[in-house]
């Protein structure tokens, strides 16, 4: 085998060993990932059943989102801000906002938009604001 022939026979062991390499360290991550949010949303789902915790406000609110009539779809928006005018404080609301996120992977804020009428958001950021 010549010199040139040599030398291109150990790129193409370099390339193929770095990409596997990467490809490796890239799946790892993305388990190591999955496994640490599957961790905190256990933790925060062991936590949702101890009155006044972030979680329990969390569930509460994503469970109004989900029930609202016998047929299972819809908002119980009385229930939202029952909820709302039980959380005690603006720091309380924050904790619940990564609660939310931890169990559900989604934003908080974000689905009180969607699910809520403009007025009925505005009425849970008037509430929101009367907290300390």
């Amino acid at each position: 085998m010549s010199s040139d022939a040599q030398k291109i026979q150990n790129l193409k062991s370099i390339v193929i060993y770095s990409t596997l390499g990467l490809g490796t360290a890239t799946g790892l991550f993305f388990l190591a990932r999955y496994f640490y949010k599957k961790t905190k949303a256990n933790v925060s789902q062991r936590r949702s059943l101890e009155v006044g915790d972030p979680a329990t406000f969390a569930k509460q609110l994503k469970m109004a989102f989900d029930n609202d009539n016998y047929m299972g779809w819809g908002t119980n928006e009385q229930m939202v801000l029952q909820v709302f005018n039980e959380i005690p404080s603006k720091t309380m609301y924050t904790k619940v906002q990564k609660e939310y996120a931890n169990l559900y992977g989604r934003s908080l804020n974000a689905d009180l938009e969607e699910e809520l009428s403009s007025e009925e958001y505005n009425e849970l950021i008037r509430i929101l604001n009367a907290k300390k």
